[in-house]
């Protein structure tokens, strides 16, 4: 009886680690819908590291651009699939952390609806300003507006979240009126602080970098809880005395909630394994911007912080509504 009951326990382990397996693997062409249009730094990540972790995985990856609504349409149609390892979600931050936050009507839930299944790169947010105002410190600007508050405005390339933050906490420390001016995207914004057209802008760091190689932008501070690899001598705005202003963006990918752990496991594994190849780090560098993996139990607590942590920010904050 005892080497009945033994050999029936080993069968048991048998089918449920062939059953682990089976549940891990991806049956199914994947989709990674990207909520921008193509070329930018989110589509390029997506392009970079999908050819990895096609080959690990065993199934080809379609790179498909879902652009609008402040990536709305995108992460809309990743929350309405199937959760069963055929559709990701690349994207970054704002559209999950800031929207729900500082919108009305946003069709999904970001936390309800969505797991992160692995981080791809941190992006730290700079201000910028140009170097013809002669102004190189952080205090020499807000002494600047402070002197002449009609130059305290600030360009934005996306609502709410780290780049509006950052003119609201300097408006505060200069006891100014900072006006916000909407840009659709970092490009635009070199234009104009090159330019000597507005008095300071937020970009990531690989537009204040590309700013600041021209000699005609003086990048004032960065975001983030330590400096930039990529602008090792600026500072962040905490050293410079302005608080609250550690949060950094990322890009990462997000599947359905519901798609089953180890499946969540096994992709999570493909990704930081496809993180770690030389090449792609290299390519990941020239972009100026950090690459952070996870594990699944990192990233997952990661984005339940950042939830909490923007809903926090906002909560005392009306919503705009929904655009007719």
């Amino acid at each position: 009886m005892k080497k009945i009951i033994t050999a029936s326990l080993i069968a048991i382990g048998a089918f449920a680690s062939a059953s682990c397996a089976i549940a891990q693997e991806f049956k199914q062409p994947i989709k990674f819908v990207v909520p921008f249009a193509p070329g930018g730094a989110t589509d390029v990540l997506a392009r970079m590291v999908a050819p990895k972790i096609s080959a690990e995985l065993g199934q080809p990856i379609i790179i498909e651009n879902r652009a609008g609504a402040s990536a709305q349409i995108g992460t809309q149609f990743v929350k309405n699939s199937a959760p069963d390892g055929a559709t990701f979600l690349v994207n970054t931050d704002s559209s999950l952390t800031i929207l729900p936050n500082i919108m009305a009507e946003v069709p999904y839930s970001a936390g309800r609806d969505f797991m992160m299944v692995g981080k791809i790169a941190t992006l730290p947010w700079a201000l910028s300003v140009p170097a013809a105002n002669n102004i190189k410190t952080l205090d020499q600007f807000i002494a600047y507006i402070q002197k002449d508050p009609k130059q305290g405005n600030y360009a934005v390339p996306t609502t709410g979240g780290v780049p509006e933050m950052i003119g609201e906490v300097i408006g505060k420390k200069a006891k100014v009126d900072m006006t916000i001016l909407p840009y659709a995207g970092g490009a635009a914004i070199i234009t104009s602080v090159l330019g000597a057209q507005i008095s300071s802008g937020v970009t990531g760091t690989p537009e204040a970098l590309n700013m600041e190689k021209t000699g005609k932008a003086v990048v004032l501070a960065v975001s983030g809880a330590k400096r930039s690899a990529y602008l090792p001598n600026v500072p962040t705005f905490e050293e410079s005395g302005l608080k609250g202003l550690t949060a950094d963006s990322w890009f990462a990918i997000y599947a359905p909630k519901a798609l089953p752990k180890p499946m969540a496991e096994r992709f999570n594994l493909a990704l930081n394994n496809a993180l770690k190849d030389p090449e792609i780090q290299k390519k990941i560098a020239e972009m100026a911007i950090e690459v952070t993996p996870a594990t699944l139990a990192e990233s997952e607590k990661y984005y339940a912080d950042a939830l909490a942590y923007w809903a926090s920010v906002y909560k005392d904050k009306p919503k705009a509504a929904a655009a007719k």
